[in-house]
């Protein structure tokens, strides 16, 4: 039997206008109820993206996503399924789950088409599998549009974020030797999963070209700030770069490519997860949030190099972890 939801107060978070930070706040509602084609989740964690913080600043960008106000905010999440929709066959009270809902993740629940969601594996927790919905999918993509293998040699750049760290793994596992950006702090986690790490800076052309003598063979770009045009300089075929970063360069460049999260799905989510779960792949996160200092979640998204994902909690009594 379904749970039935109370009128109890949910939070969310909100914003009214655009800008920083400061336009987030947490609003308090009836929880929501699911029509017969629906389920409630009770979220449990929901991740922080980039790109959550470029829409709710309004700034221009080269997307597909609708912007109203007020809005929600977020867009990845986990949680456990509370009560499903009287049309909802296959799935179950109680099960845990994880997925994406733009504008609608950072909440205490959500109502969802079950078609969107991805059941969390045995050995996957809720904190890991809430930051996974726009990393994972990207990650996948990226690797996919390349078809990377052995005898590849790729740059990643930003290797050490929560998309970078991903991609740099499944290059791994698919036999490629990896080359991977990121802050000196993170040169030793990144040799442990087995890429060559590089520090940024105006030496990187020349880094790459003695670790690399004989060249790349791809680039994949999740950060921009230049990756591209320094691929095209250490002479990367433009259709061996993928960027899911650089809208200019990829402008300047037709033949660069741009895959992304977008071509992905739930075949590549239940992919990456069960690679989670099974240790075949790690996403550190980076620190942890109560809703209520979602603000500071993302002062800390916009400054820069974090390692991994940054995760916001419905927990009651969560404090932020670095």
């Amino acid at each position: 039997m379904p749970l039935e939801p109370t009128d109890a107060a949910s939070r969310r978070v909100v914003f009214h206008r655009f800008g920083g930070p400061e336009v987030l706040g947490i609003e308090h509602r009836p929880v929501p109820r699911p029509q017969p084609d629906q389920v409630l989740v009770r979220v449990a964690a929901a991740g922080v993206n980039p790109v959550d913080w470029k829409l709710f600043s309004g700034e221009p960008m080269n997307d597909p996503y609708e912007r109203s106000l007020p809005s929600g905010n977020g867009y990845d999440f986990s949680g456990t399924i509370h009560a499903l929709g009287d049309d909802v066959i296959g799935w179950r009270v109680g099960e845990p789950v994880f997925g994406g809902l733009r504008y609608e993740a950072q909440a205490d629940h959500l109502v969802i088409d079950p078609a969107l969601l991805v059941r969390v594996p045995d050995g996957l927790s809720l904190l890991v599998a809430g930051a996974l919905n726009v990393v994972g999918r990207t990650a996948v993509a990226s690797v996919e549009s390349q078809r990377i293998g052995e005898g590849d040699i790729v740059l990643v750049s930003g290797a050490a974020g929560g998309v970078g760290i991903l991609t740099a793994q499944l290059c791994v596992l698919r036999g490629a030797r990896v080359l991977g950006t990121a802050s000196p702090r993170n040169h030793a986690l990144l040799r442990r999963l087995g890429i060559q790490p590089l520090a940024y800076g105006d030496s990187l052309a020349d880094e790459v070209r003695a670790a690399v003598p004989d060249g790349l063979t791809t680039v994949l770009d999740t950060v921009g700030h230049g990756t591209v045009d320094l691929a095209l300089t250490l002479g990367v075929p433009p259709n061996r770069i993928n960027t899911i970063a650089d809208y200019d360069a990829r402008r300047r460049h037709p033949t660069v490519r741009g895959v992304g999260g977008a071509k992905a799905g739930a075949r590549e989510l239940t992919l990456i997860a069960e690679l989670l779960a099974g240790g075949g792949v790690e996403l550190p996160i980076d620190s942890v949030h109560p809703l209520e200092d979602v603000r500071e979640a993302y002062a800390r998204s916009i400054a820069g190099h974090a390692t991994g994902k940054i995760v916001l909690t419905t927990e009651p009594g969560a404090g932020a972890t670095d």
